[in-house]
């Protein structure tokens, strides 16, 4: 299994540099929605990217064939062998993640929200997988208990080299949620990874020291 943790969620390349001066980031994550908002290509978003961080990319592969998924997954793995190539967790989708894991292709199997979408990503080979919660959520759906059943799935299959990610992540509530249900990985905003960083009584309590430093004597 890849020894992701935290992934940040999105395309920003101001918003990726500032996450990643932690070092606390283990990922990327773009989707052709946050490269459009971007207004750049993959290889421009991947290329300035890799000015500052040298950790796996996620970008997605489109097509409305396993075969045009598949060609579209190859030219993306192209720019970068360090990508991961996104793929819907469809039927399309899953075919041609069992084509190209073969072929040295890293696949996240993505927009899934049913377990067994999961489960026959895990066995087509794929490196991760993305369950869906905050999205999920919002149709009245429970994502957080489709990570539950996902990792019993994997548990019982013994799909031990699958990463399970958590994505669509709207709060620091649901990533913690989202690992205690068996959740490897988490895919997180920067306004929710920060979130992870802070709290209130924190940031009373610090000032409070620093008032008090101001008043000891320097040695």
């Amino acid at each position: 299994m890849s020894k992701l943790r935290i992934v940040l969620d999105t395309a920003d390349v101001s918003q990726i540099k500032d996450a990643v001066s932690t070092g606390l980031i283990d990922a990327i994550a773009t989707n052709p929605s946050k490269v459009a908002q971007a207004g750049k290509s993959y290889r421009q978003v991947v290329e300035e990217i890799r000015k500052f961080f040298e950790g796996l990319i996620m970008v997605q592969a489109v097509g409305e064939t396993t075969e045009e998924i598949c060609d579209c997954a190859r030219r993306l793995h192209q720019i970068d062998p360090l990508l991961m190539i996104k793929i819907t967790a469809n039927k399309m989708g899953l075919g041609a993640v069992k084509i190209v894991v073969p072929e040295g292709v890293r696949t996240n199997a993505t927009l899934i929200f049913n377990p067994t979408q999961a489960l026959l990503a895990g066995l087509a080979g794929s490196t991760s997988v993305s369950v869906f919660v905050g999205r999920a959520r919002m149709c009245g759906y429970n994502g957080i208990e489709t990570i539950r059943k996902v990792r019993q799935l994997f548990d019982a299959f013994e799909l031990k080299d699958t990463d399970i990610a958590a994505c669509s992540i709207k709060d620091v509530e649901q990533v913690i949620d989202s690992i205690i249900a068996g959740a490897h990985t988490v895919a997180v905003p920067l306004n929710v990874f920060e979130a992870m960083c802070e709290h209130p009584l924190t940031n009373n309590g610090l000032d409070a020291f620093i008032e008090d430093y101001k008043t000891i004597p320097k040695s």
